[in-house]
């Protein structure tokens, strides 16, 4: 008596196998995908009240990391401006700028940077500035 697997048997568990797979990878993927969409969205709210309350309180803001300490898996912090980008291209900019004399948030969409930030955009995340008292 032989012990195994017959080859009808092993094929037959290949097809249910890639079965399972052709729906499984996608569905992996969009929930990969709404992940980050949801801490983009979350550290984009952060950041903006964030800068918005320490500059109520100080009446300055020289850099960016002394409102907030954010992940930089995501994104790329300079002084005062902090990107994050896809494939190669910035996608959400949000950047300190100084003009006649008031300092402005200013937060930039661009959803032609790929998928991510087409969603963003699609999520009501938009291009604004925001005036910092």
């Amino acid at each position: 008596m032989k012990k195994g697997f017959s080859l009808l048997e092993l094929i037959f568990a290949i097809v249910v196998i890639g079965i399972i797979g052709t729906f499984a990878i996608p569905k992996y993927l969009e929930t990969k995908d709404s992940a980050l969409i949801a801490a983009l969205k979350r550290d984009i709210t952060t950041v903006t009240t964030s800068i918005q309350s320490y500059h109520l309180i100080n009446q300055k803001l020289d850099k960016i990391s002394d409102a907030i300490d954010i992940n930089n898996n995501n994104w790329d912090l300079e002084s005062k401006k902090m990107t994050y980008s896809e494939n190669g291209k910035a996608c959400v900019v949000l950047e300190v700028t100084t003009s006649d004399g008031s300092r402005v948030l200013n937060q930039t969409i661009d959803s032609s940077a790929g998928k991510i930030c087409n969603k963003l955009k699609s999520e009501g995340i938009t291009t604004t500035s925001y005036e910092l008292y």
